[in-house]
């Protein structure tokens, strides 16, 4: 009997095509910038997601790590919703390793929505953590998959925005997001000023 493995999508294996490709694939130094497919995919990622650029790191949560360290920044806070994966499944490196503040915020299905996320802002202030940085999930894992929506999607990033505030999603299954609202990966980021998307979830990859 065939026994299917539902407890996660990382249960998924390269097929013996992919496995080839691992092996006849070109390599290079990477510090200099000289793997030619890691330079390739990087390319491919940042035109597909109409990004600017795009960094191939080795786990879903180094790929959440950066921009809390680079847009949420020591000392301040990270609004993001009370079952994030970031908050509670990456071992508190939103704390530990970005020095970072998380605020966890109500939403219904995982979807934070903009007049939630204004009870939780904090301004500048001398003797306070101010709010630096928005971290939503799409999809989200913990509330059951929930897909955000257009219009969700685009009303948080306009309001953070009004409030000169980025916005991170962890993208990690946004491959599977797209697939279910029919949006296009360029659609969906383009609300957002940093993304996490995940090879391994769903599409057989090993890492990345």
């Amino acid at each position: 009997m065939k026994t299917i493995e539902l407890r996660s999508d990382t249960f998924t294996r390269p097929t013996e095509a992919m496995r080839k490709a691992m092996y006849d694939a070109e390599v290079g130094d990477d510090v200099y910038g000289e793997d030619p497919t890691v330079n390739r995919l990087e390319a491919m990622t940042a035109e597909l997601c109409g990004a600017e650029a795009a960094l191939f790191v080795s786990s879903g949560t180094m790929g959440n790590l950066i921009p809390l360290i680079l847009l949420g920044g020591r000392g301040n806070e990270v609004i993001l919703h009370e079952q994030a994966h970031i908050l509670h499944h990456e071992v508190g490196g939103i704390a530990a390793v970005a020095g970072t503040v998380p605020i966890a915020a109500a939403g219904e299905r995982g979807i934070l929505k903009p007049e939630t996320v204004a009870g939780h802002i904090k301004e500048n202030a001398y003797d306070i953590a101010h709010t630096s940085l928005i971290a939503i999930e799409n999809t989200h894992n913990f509330e059951g998959g929930t897909c955000w929506k257009p219009d969700d999607l685009a009303a948080l990033s306009a309001y953070a925005r009004s409030k000169n505030l980025p916005v991170h999603m962890d993208g990690a299954r946004c491959f599977n997001a797209c697939a279910s609202t029919g949006m296009s990966l360029g659609e969906v980021f383009s609300h957002v000023d940093s993304a996490n998307l995940c090879l391994s979830k769903g599409l057989g990859a090993p890492v990345g």
